[in-house]
């Protein structure tokens, strides 16, 4: 592991130290799974969570890989092109225009594996797939 990552990590722990361990624990996991995908993904600490995104790529929406947040009782995960992601155990929810997510309540029952091709599909998701969807506004 680089220094950044380990000094990036010392950060989220930092920032949540006042978080559930359980909650924490189930964060600091989907963080290692996206930087698993995209070892030069950025991340930004945020008041309630983490954001992590390809700078290659654009921000934290066009290059986004995912938004992580700790709630009361459980972990959001959010994508903010979730719509757009191949997601056949029907793990995601919401009906916002792209954005979509899944709350995990405890480590042994998030379907880790699942995640983690929502997560390479986020990082990898083609911007001229997501401009040609029908799901993208056309202006005339």
């Amino acid at each position: 592991m680089s220094d950044s990552f380990i000094a990036s990590l010392q950060a989220v722990e930092s920032a949540f130290r006042s978080a559930p361990p359980d909650l924490l624990e189930i964060m600091l996991e989907v963080r290692g799974l996206a930087f698993g995908v995209k070892p030069w993904a950025e991340e930004r600490i945020r008041r309630t969570g983490i954001t992590l995104f390809d700078p290659k790529k654009g921000g934290t929406v066009t290059g986004g890989i995912c938004f992580v947040d700790i709630h009361n009782g459980f972990v959001r995960v959010r994508f903010g092109r979730g719509v757009f992601l191949d997601d056949p155990c029907d793990l995601l929810q919401g009906d916002q225009k792209y954005m979509r997510f899944m709350d995990l309540h405890s480590f042994d029952d998030t379907p880790w594996e699942e995640l983690e091709r929502l997560l390479q599909q986020s990082a990898h998701l083609d911007e001229g797939k997501v401009r040609r969807s029908h799901l993208w506004p056309r202006h005339s």
